[in-house]
């Protein structure tokens, strides 16, 4: 019997899955899996460990990149960045970085033009932490072509800590920090920046589909910042993880990890979607972004519920109380244009990528 109980918007249904959507990769319970559009498994890939990276993807070579590092105990420990052949179930070693260094946050597949090679880009973070307890991690660009050695590194500009969005159409970043949200180019250098008095918390980003200067930003709502024209337009009071709909006519957001809206650009109407009834215990550690797929047509989405399981007293029975909450999860496939539904509840997935 499901643990969540859908709600959904007018003209919606869910149905049984089907088979007919696009194939995913998923990052579910801290292991890499290939699945149809039905949920059925076509590989498993192992375990991934606990940095938070991205999945990349080559669908010319259909092969999926991501870094890896150990998560068992007594094992000895590796820092690695590794590709999976989604045609044979192959997982190859890529590039061995050194144990202070890793790949979070930000990794993408960028395709050669006129016949020469790929490579991957992301974000690349260094522990120079020495033995006076000050934390120092340092945070660099690079670009790495799977046929080279080493990869390229480009220093970044002060307080891009965090990347938000890639617009491969502008060859442009968002990045959040400690003093606001940036635009940053592929040299790392800062172009325009939005204070943290602007209010926009920096929860998610998405570009302008169609090519202008404009980013939908989350948390504390959600804005649409034109960095080129200097405004900044708040859509909705609560929202986070923002994502531009392909057509460039809606924004896709969530207000916590259990529900989905969608704001029209053109009326200024918001809808919601999807959501769990009776979720009274609402948070947003499990909140994600949704995934469009190549064609527009589908969503994937991850949904969690948290319940309250029982309540604990320590011995002696002298402390308060404590509450115990227990987390159910499902990964959602939506079909826009059936306005149709299908899950599967299971492990919390972190990642999903269209293959």
């Amino acid at each position: 019997m499901p643990h969540l109980d859908l709600e959904l918007a007018p003209g919606w249904r869910e149905v049984d899955p089907r088979a007919d959507a696009p194939e995913l990769l998923v990052e579910q319970g801290g292991v890499l899996r290939h699945l149809r559009g039905d949920f059925d498994e076509l590989h498993q890939f192992g375990s991934v460990g606990p940095v938070d990276c991205p999945l990349a993807y080559d669908a010319r070579s259909r092969r999926a990149y991501r870094y890896v590092c150990e998560t068992r105990l007594l094992r000895k420990d590796f820092s690695q960045l590794r590709a999976y052949d989604l045609n044979s179930g192959g997982v190859f070693p890529l590039l061995e970085l050194p144990l202070n260094q890793w790949v979070l946050w930000q990794l993408d597949w960028l395709p050669g033009k006129d016949g020469e090679p790929g490579q991957l880009f992301g974000l690349l973070a260094s522990d120079h932490t020495e033995d006076d307890d000050r934390i120092v991690i340092q945070h660099r660009l690079f670009a790495f072509n799977p046929a080279e050695a080493a990869p390229r590194v480009r220093p970044l500009c002060r307080d891009a800590y965090k990347p938000l969005a890639f617009s491969r159409q502008r060859r442009e970043m968002v990045f959040a920090g400690a003093e606001g949200i940036h635009v940053v180019g592929l040299k790392g250098e800062r172009r325009v920046s939005l204070t943290r008095e602007s209010r926009p918390e920096g929860y998610g980003a998405s570009f302008d589909p169609q090519g202008g200067g404009r980013v939908a930003l989350g948390g504390a709502g959600i804005w649409i910042w034109d960095y080129e024209a200097g405004s900044l337009d708040r859509l909705s009071v609560v929202g986070r993880h923002p994502v531009w709909s392909q057509d460039g006519r809606g924004i896709w957001y969530g207000e916590c990890s259990s529900d989905l809206f969608r704001y029209d650009t053109g009326s200024g109407q918001i809808e919601k979607i999807l959501g769990i009834r009776q979720n009274r215990q609402t948070e947003t550690w499990h909140a994600r972004p949704v995934r469009q797929s190549p064609c527009g047509r589908y969503l994937a989405m991850s949904l969690t519920a948290k319940r309250l399981k029982g309540v604990t007293r320590q011995a002696g029975g002298m402390a308060e109380r404590e509450h115990v909450y227990v987390h159910h999860h499902a990964l959602c496939i939506l079909d826009l244009e059936r306005r149709e539904l299908w899950r599967r509840e299971g492990a919390f997935v972190n990642q999903v990528r269209w293959v």
